[in-house]
């Protein structure tokens, strides 16, 4: 056996998710080889060290072809990246190859080069389980994703599609009869928590006492919904507001940053706003979780699942969840807190305010059933038994 693993970015949940895949490999001992082809950079910035004897190999993409992949267009990157795919798998002929973020290669699974080997990938943006909205322009754009799904659905070496949408598997299964269509756990990682770590991290946030504090979490961009949170705290009345620590904790692009930063400078409120705009790795994740009283996935107009929502049940904190896509439909439906349109200050603030008057009504017999099944082991299992008849 010998598995290729195919990614052309390491940003946000991809080197998690390969990392996941990796380490189960190894421990498993499952016997054949791994190659991991992804830009440079990935086996240095990964927990564990794997030695030469383990079958695990790293292939780093060279500079110039990662960044001619990023600077394409959607449709040319579509080709770009199927065509450095097929250069890798006619070099390393892999009994099977994984494409992480097949969304992507959708247009070259349809048109492009045939692959040397069964291909199968993880699906993350699927338009049809639960209802993304009845406008004109969701269906719009539902039909398109749509028409190409089947077109990619129709590749004779696609093998096996994992949604993590578990909502969506149905009916993209009923779009073909040759290709195996399964959920996929999200992964989190789970990490030991300690109190002495906690105080320790309210100390050097300087968290304001007697306040109710609201996380932000992950890659902090245009779509997690700052902007319309920051204006709804505006509407908070001073003696709510200043009830309130909102914690932004993530990295962030330079120019975004200062889009916020400026935005705080100027923000009307006697709520506590702090920014963490760093990366939050390992044990320190489990700590801003366990720091917190709501958890905040206000994303704007958001199809997919999102780990922070596992990483919500994992720590029991109920979530305040736009209400949009799959995410909103699984918060909403597993009873993990409230859901709202989160394009509306108005409608966020009233769930501060709910938040800070009767709490958020969440389950915590749900929160630990998810949290139970989108382990990483339960990912890496799902993915390589399908693919892997020895794991």
């Amino acid at each position: 056996m010998k598995l290729l693993i195919f990614d052309t970015t390491l940003n946000g949940h991809h080197s998690d998710y390969i990392g996941h895949l990796v380490q189960y490999w190894h421990s498993q001992q499952i016997q054949g080889k791994l190659y991991v082809v992804t830009p440079a950079g990935l086996a240095a910035a990964l927990p564990e060290r794997y030695p030469a004897d383990s079958g695990i190999h790293f292939v780093e993409l060279s500079e110039a072809e990662v960044l001619g992949s990023q600077a394409a267009g959607p449709m040319q990157r579509s080709f770009a990246d199927w065509n450095l795919y097929i250069q890798q798998a006619e070099r390393i002929q892999p009994t099977h190859a994984l494409l992480m973020y097949v969304d992507i290669f959708q247009l070259g699974l349809w048109l492009g080069k045939k692959s040397p080997c069964p291909v199968s990938g993880i699906y993350f943006r699927p338009s049809f389980g639960t209802s993304t909205g009845a406008g004109w322009r969701e269906k719009l754009v539902n039909a398109r994703k749509k028409f190409l799904l089947e077109r990619m659905l129709s590749n004779p070496t696609l093998s096996t599609l994992f949604c993590l949408d578990h909502s969506a598997v149905p009916a993209i299964q009923k779009l073909t009869s040759s290709v195996k269509v399964l959920p996929l756990p999200d992964p989190v990682r789970r990490y030991a928590s300690a109190p002495e770590r906690v105080e320790k991290l309210r100390q050097s946030l300087k968290v304001k006492p007697n306040r109710k504090i609201f996380l932000l979490f992950g890659w902090l961009d245009e779509r997690k919904g700052i902007e319309p949170t920051l204006d709804s705290l505006e509407q908070i009345s001073a003696q709510d507001s200043s009830q309130i620590t909102l914690v932004l904790a993530g990295p962030m692009t330079d120019n975004y940053r200062v889009t916020i930063e400026t935005r705080l400078s100027t923000l009307k409120s006697e709520a506590q706003v702090i920014g963490h705009f760093q990366e939050i790795k390992g044990t320190a994740i489990q700590d801003f979780f366990d720091l917190t009283d709501f958890v905040l996935t206000l994303y704007q107009r958001h199809v997919g699942m999102s780990s922070i929502v596992v990483r919500a049940a994992l720590s029991v904190k109920p979530i305040i969840s736009s209400d949009f896509g799959y995410m909103g439909h699984l918060v909403a439906s597993e009873k993990l807190g409230i859901t709202l349109d989160s394009e509306s200050p108005d409608a966020i603030q009233q769930a501060f305010q709910m938040a800070l008057r009767s709490g958020v009504p969440a389950s915590q017999s749900a929160m630990n059933q998810l949290a139970e099944e989108n382990t990483a082991e339960a990912f890496a299992e799902q993915l390589l038994a399908a693919m892997v008849p020895q794991a």
